[in-house]
């Protein structure tokens, strides 16, 4: 890692790093693809056993969650823990049996100090924009006068630095399910009202470079959505009752008469954090192989469900080494660490009936940098599309909750080698 100001890692290359940091920062203001204060002058390979151990482990536990989502329909006892809203469930059983529902697209978050205490903490189905972004750091990074320091540690490309690799694979996923070429030049993002401009603008940008537009659509307008073959549903309802609405957008997708990759019924099963508590729980064992539990023992933390797993006494009891999550929850919202919490305030949470069935999970100790500006708190980001990791990221701040709404800022991860290297 090159990051000036850090013990043992402020050597030429983080000088490299300091003295290209504002060029970079101004490049991706210029692409819309951050806003000022968003990025840190920090620049990391992973190491190159560890990243192949980690992408094998990362990619076996993506088709784990892939299991949940197929075991789903059939598994009374799986739907009753997952407890999907009924208006979300509905969806999901009107999904065409015949087209087994992938996951094409996640963005598993990771935390730990090393290969041995790495976690994965959530996954993240529906969120390219940080994946896109991501991809724009690295490359500025590389473009950069610190592009010789890359150079010089032989880091190759990743398919995420490509700069329409979202738009090439959803345009690929139309056409493999029978859209015309021309009926994809206009795509429908389908928003929701806190959708981050940067996110939609970094997006648009990969269409208009293919030629293609992007265009933002309500998920409850029907008329306009009725006039796109092709879309990416990008909204996750805060509300699930929002979902009422959404009829005509649901049944297009369900049909086929609307292309979208993550079907609703994968998207609204993979979107529960409970499926980490279903990896964890010994109840659920069955559904997974042994080499799949191998996976998940070395990467899942121990994840429970509250009430249904662990009681409220257990939690209440566990405070300073656990944190309440809720199923549904994106944005860093509606996260709450126990170390962060006093006993009273963490006692009433847990004590709230709203919060009976949320997950509950080991909190996992983050990589930790510290420099003269203070001690930065960091997480890997694994961009997964078609079974194949394609990227790294990172995120850095000082609080527990690394989230960009809530004030961490990006980090460049490069691999040490192609991600199609055994």
């Amino acid at each position: 890692m090159a990051i000036p100001g850090a013990p043992g890692c402020s050597g030429p290359c983080a000088k490299s790093v300091a003295a290209a940091f504002e060029g970079v920062d101004a490049g991706l203001g210029t692409e819309r693809a951050l806003k000022a204060g968003a990025l840190l002058p920090a620049v990391s390979v992973l190491e190159r056993t560890a990243e192949r151990i980690l992408r094998r482990r990362v990619l076996t536990v993506v088709r784990c969650l892939e299991r949940v989502v197929e075991c789903y329909p059939d598994d009374p006892a799986l739907r009753d823990f997952l407890g999907v809203p009924a208006v979300l469930h509905r969806w999901i059983l009107r999904h065409d049996r015949r087209e087994r529902p992938l996951v094409d697209f996640c963005r598993p978050d990771l935390v730990g100090a090393n290969l041995g205490s790495v976690r994965v903490l959530e996954f993240n189905p529906s969120s390219p924009g940080g994946v896109m972004v991501a991809g724009s750091v690295n490359r500025m990074w590389r473009r950069s006068p610190a592009g010789a320091v890359l150079a010089e540690w032989s880091v190759p490309d990743t398919p995420m630095e490509q700069p329409t690799w979202f738009a090439d694979w959803l345009v690929t996923h139309g056409r493999e399910r029978g859209v015309s070429d021309a009926a994809a030049g206009r795509i429908a993002l389908v928003r929701g009202r806190r959708q981050s401009r940067f996110e939609v603008e970094v997006m648009r940008a990969q269409f208009t470079a293919r030629g293609r537009a992007l265009i933002p659509v309500d998920a409850d307008d029907d008329a306009a959505l009725s006039e796109f073959a092709l879309a990416y549903l990008k909204h996750i309802p805060a509300d699930a009752a929002e979902v009422e609405r959404w009829d005509g957008l649901c049944a297009r997708l369900t049909a086929g008469d609307l292309i979208a990759p993550n079907v609703l019924a994968e998207r609204w099963v993979a979107e529960n954090k409970l499926c980490l508590a279903v990896m964890s729980d010994p109840r659920f064992r069955h559904l997974f192989t042994p080499a799949q539990h191998t996976a998940l023992h070395a990467l899942v933390p121990w994840s429970r469900k509250l009430g249904d797993g662990v009681s409220v006494a257990e939690a209440i009891a566990g405070r300073v080494d656990l944190v309440v999550k809720a199923p549904y929850g994106f944005r860093g919202q509606a996260v709450h660490m126990g170390v962060d919490t006093d006993p009273h305030t963490w006692a009433g949470l847990l004590r709230d009936p709203a919060r009976r069935g949320w997950l509950v999970q080991e909190r996992v100790a983050p990589s930790c940098v510290d420099t003269d500006g203070g001690r930065y708190m960091r997480d890997l980001k694994v961009a997964v599309l078609r079974g194949r990791v394609i990227g790294y990221g990172s995120r850095m701040g000082r609080n527990h909750v690394l989230n960009g709404a809530l004030g961490s800022a990006m980090a460049a991860v490069f691999a040490p080698h192609t991600l199609d290297s055994d």
